[in-house]
Order: structure tokens, then C-alpha cells, then sequence
């Protein structure tokens, strides 16, 4: 499997354990080098009881999308000037601002634009990847026909049930349901990390989908009988060298794969690997087994930015305003249907 490109010799001495083999991109290379902010000869930090620390707030906001855009079908790393265009574009839209008649949905829609969402990622990820799938090396979720069919189908019929106030159920940005596995939406904004010596907590916060904790032991134990579905499935970690590995089984159908992660079901088996390669810079991938949706497992790839300990920008996502907004979507169109 091929891995990311490496900024510097130091990073391929961290990274070379045995697991992954080595790509090179001089465009990778100067994208990782400048986002990780390195300062002199870096040294992994490590707790007391000997683990690489991992701690603090993450950032992994991106704007990199999960599958290669059509435009870089053939392009693996973009560009420094690609890069800059990019993000610069990102930075300089305001995303919805269009006003309509005052007072109609349009006219609320086009007022609610990108400076009320501020959370959204304007950087390409570190390694300046077209796409964060790096396998298979199209860049593409490797569909078996049937699941790319299904997954087609719950996009359709979630982006028919946005306008559609009679089933709760279906409207399930408004139910605040939280993350998925992996943590790949632009609204996945920031992770706390935190370690004791048999575990390890990350507090994702996810904008107005709500955020969530997941805990991840690392004392041996086994993981929970099969038929123990869990919302974000079981996880359990050990570290092979300075790296570490988390595998996540028993995923419930009302949960992670409720939204059809890409097409996912039951049988998904998640693998991450989670490695500190500079001081702020942890490297993220994401492996994702399933033989019912899957031709081949694929990889996906992130790069988490340290995040100002002292600003402190993470916030747990109540969620309030989608529960509200709820009650309020299905009320309000009772009442338009008594008006009819």
C-alpha cells in the first residue's frame, strides 16, 4: 500500500516500521513541510508510562475532497500554485448570498452563507493529495455494482427528504446524530485526544451534527460478542512501534453505517493508524474492509494540524438549534397543511 510522502529524511526514519512502503512528491513534500510548522530537531514526546503522546486539540479540517475530483483524474498531488489557488478560492467565496423575495425560503437559504459556517476546512490537506483516498491509486471508493447502486439511491432519497417535513426519521442532520467513521466531513472540525495508560479518548466535535466521545482500549481485552452492535462501533488499540493501530468491528445499522458510509454495512472492519510524525502534525489513515460493499478495501488519508491549546477553539456540540429546528420543520408544515 502506498503511504504518504515525507518532508524530510527524519520523518521517513519515524514512519519506516515495516508496515507501509514509501512514495515520494516534491509537492507533497513542500505541502507537508509547511503546514506541520516544524521548529528545529523535534523529538517524540512521550507520557509517563512510555506511549507517544498524542494529546491535545487536532485539527482536521480539509476541503480535500474524499474521492479525486474528475478534473485531477489523473492527478495523484497537486501542484504549490495549485494548492494556493485552491484554498485561496475557498477563502474569497461566501458560499450561498443570494437575497430572493423577502420573507421566502430562497431569501433565508442565500442570507445563511459560509460566515455563519466558519468551521469548514480551506486548506488542502497537508500532502497536497487530490483526493484523501490514496487506494486504490484512482482515488475512487472501489464499489461492488450493488452497493454503488444503494449508495446512489440514499443520496437521492436524503436530498428528496430535505424538503420533506413528515417522517423525523429521515431528517437526520436535524436529529443531531453526530459522527461517522471515519471523521471525514467538513464539518468534522476538531479532535481531542486524551491518554491514560490502557486507554484512550477523542472527543470529536462535528458542528451541528452534534459531537461525540469514543473511548479506545488498549489493556488486551477482547472485543464484544458479535451481535453487540454499537453506534460507532467497538474499538480496541495496541502500538506496533510508534504508531498507533485501532481496529473497529460491530457497527450498528442504526448508527455509523445508518448513514451508508459510502455505501458501508454491517460487516464494515475499520483499521486506523494514528502517528505523531512532527510536533504538530499527526498523520491519520483509515483502512475500510467490507467484502459486501466493497470490491477491495481502500484507504483514505488526513493530516491533523495541532491546534491552539491556549485559544481553545473546541466546543461540545450541544446540538440544541437542530433539535429545536426540528419540532419547529414539523409543526410549521402542519400548519401550512391546514391552511391548504
Amino acid at each position: 500500500m502506498q503511504t504518504f510522502p515525507l518532508a524530510s529524511i527524519r520523518l521517513a526514519a519515524i514512519l519506516l516500521v515495516g508496515i507501509y512502503s514509501l512514495g515520494t512528491s516534491t509537492t507533497a513534500q513542500e505541502a507537508v513541510a509547511s503546514n506541520s510548522d516544524s521548529e528545529g530537531d523535534w523529538t517524540l514526546s512521550r507520557t509517563p508510562w512510555g506511549h507517544p503522546d498524542l494529546q491535545g486539540i487536532w485539527d482536521s479540517k480539509t476541503q480535500t475532497p474524499l474521492e479525486r475530483p474528475a478534473e485531477f483524474a489523473d492527478k495523484e498531488f497537486l501542484t504549490a500554485d495549485e494548492v494556493a489557488a485552491l484554498e485561496q478560492r475557498t477563502i474569497d467565496s461566501k458560499g450561498r448570498d443570494e437575497r430572493a423575495e423577502p420573507g421566502s425560503k430562497a431569501d433565508v437559504e442565500g442570507a445563511y452563507n459560509d460566515a455563519y459556517s466558519t468551521f469548514y476546512g480551506t486548506k488542502v490537506v497537508g500532502t497536497g493529495r487530490t483526493s484523501l483516498i490514496i487506494e486504490p491509486s484512482d482515488g475512487k471508493i472501489p464499489y461492488t455494482p450493488e452497493a454503488e447502486e444503494a449508495a446512489s439511491d440514499e443520496r437521492a432519497r436524503r436530498e428528496a427528504t430535505r424538503e420533506d417535513a413528515n417522517d423525523p426519521e429521515d431528517r437526520l442532520a436535524d436529529r443531531c446524530l453526530g459522527f461517522t467513521l471515519p471523521c471525514t466531513s467538513p464539518l468534522c472540525a476538531f479532535s481531542r485526544i486524551v491518554q491514560t495508560s490502557d486507554s484512550i479518548t477523542l472527543y470529536y466535535e462535528v458542528g451541528h451534527w452534534g459531537g461525540n466521545y469514543r473511548t479506545i482500549y488498549l489493556d488486551g481485552r477482547p472485543h464484544s460478542p458479535s451481535h453487540i452492535k454499537q453506534w460507532h462501533g467497538d474499538s480496541r488499540g495496541h502500538w506496533e512501534q510508534d504508531t498507533l493501530v485501532v481496529n473497529t468491528k460491530n457497527f450498528s445499522s442504526k448508527g455509523n453505517v445508518s448513514t451508508k458510509l459510502q455505501g458501508a454495512t454491517e460487516n464494515l472492519h475499520l483499521t486506523e493508524r494514528f502517528t505523531r510524525v512532527e510536533k504538530n502534525l499527526i498523520m491519520y489513515q483509515a483502512t475500510v474492509i467490507d467484502d459486501a460493499a466493497f470490491t477491495q478495501p481502500w484507504t483514505l488519508e488526513m493530516t491533523w494540524q495541532k491546534a491552539d491549546e491556549k485559544a481553545n477553539l473546541i466546543y461540545e456540540s450541544a446540538c440544541h438549534e437542530g433539535n429545536y429546528a426540528l419540532t419547529s420543520i414539523l409543526a410549521g408544515a402542519r400548519v401550512l397543511e391546514g391552511a391548504r
